[in-house]
Order: C-alpha cells, then structure tokens, then sequence
C-alpha cells in the first residue's frame, strides 16, 4: 500500500512537472516543424533555380546557335566568292564589292555577352574563337581594297585564314549546343568553302619562298 501511494505520488509529481514543461516542449517542437519546412523550402526553391537557370542557359544556346548558323553560312559563301577572285587573278578587290557584300553584325551574340558566362567553359572558348574570327575576317575584308594612300596591297590571307577558321572551328561547339537543346535538324558537317584552301595554300608557299 504504501509503495503504491509513493509510485503515485511519483507519477502525480512527474505530470505535475510534465504540465509545466507543455508549453516548453510544444514551442520547441513548433520550432522543429518551423526548421523543417524552411528546410523543405529552401530545396524546393533550389530546384526551381535551378530549373530556371537550366532554362535560361538553353535559350541562350539556343539563340546563339540560330545566330552564328547563318554568320557560318554567310562567312563560306563570302569564302567561296574571294577565293574564287583570287583564283582567277585578281590582285585585290574594289569598294563596289564591298558595298555588294556585307558581313551582318552579330547583333544576338552582343546582346547577350553578359550571359554568355552561364554557358560551360568549353562552350564559352569556342563562341568567342568564333567571333573573334569573324570579327577578324569583317575586318580583313576591307583591307584587300586598294588604296591609293597606300603603295602596298593586303594578302588574301589576312581574310581567308579567319573566315576559314571560324566556319570550321566552331562545328564540334555546335554540336554539343544541338545536344543541350535537342536539335532534330543538326547543321550541315561542312560547308562549301569552294577555293579557299588552294588560295591560302598558295599564298603561303609564296610568302615562304626564298
């Protein structure tokens, strides 16, 4: 008798103790389930950045492949047309070529030149190879018109070498975009770049010979 009136005083004094610690236990168990949904949260929201970012990267691979696609075709065929005029025997070129054949402006790639960081590293060398040739190659064109301020004329070859580099070397790049966007209709795997390489093959052997 006397051991059951010591475990129930025993009891009585632990739920008396338990009533005070509710308001203890219930607010650190609120702060649990606080945790945990932040938790919760915090990775849904990383999941949803980084779907965005996922997103983000394909459209802008997406637009830069559409953009360098036609400045690839637009740098063969201007290729194509001085190497063909070196072939038969032009020296040089003259303004009214130029006014009828024009490089576009790369406009897409300038436009998201802050972005283009987003892209793998890999992806990011070869798109600014690309433009620096065909920047370079926009830039050499004019310099095979002659100039009477100058008493020297420009080798093809300070077009030819970019405009060729650029059309075939950023063929693996665009591959592995058509990949990250899932292209049904993959770019051609060369271009026609007509005589291009017997012209810069000839100038070379000319610049080198004795």
């Amino acid at each position: 008798m006397i051991e059951q009136s010591i475990a129930a005083m025993t009891w009585q004094s632990f739920y008396e103790e338990l009533k005070g610690w509710q308001q203890g236990i219930a607010a650190i168990l609120g702060f649990l389930a606080l945790m945990a949904a932040a938790l919760w949260n915090f990775r849904l929201n990383r999941r949803r950045d980084a779907h965005l970012r996922s997103e983000e990267t394909s459209s802008i691979a997406a637009a830069i492949y559409g953009e360098i696609i036609l400045l690839r075709k637009e740098a063969a065929q201007m290729a194509r047309i001085v190497a063909r005029r070196y072939a038969d025997g032009a020296s040089d070129l003259d303004k009214h070529f130029l006014e009828a054949h024009k490089f576009s402006e790369p406009t897409l790639y300038r436009a998201l030149a802050s972005k283009i960081g987003m892209l793998s590293p890999d992806l990011i060398l070869a798109i600014t190879e690309f433009h620096q040739h065909f920047q370079d190659a926009r830039n050499g064109l004019p310099l095979l018109v002659a100039s009477k301020d100058r008493p020297y004329v420009y080798s093809p070859l300070s077009f030819l070498r970019d405009v060729r580099d650029a059309v075939t070397g950023i063929l693996p790049a665009l591959r592995t975009i058509e990949r990250l966007i899932a292209v049904t209709n993959p770019v051609d795997e060369e271009l026609d770049l007509g005589m291009t390489d017997d012209v810069i093959e000839n100038e070379e052997e000319l610049m080198n010979a004795p």
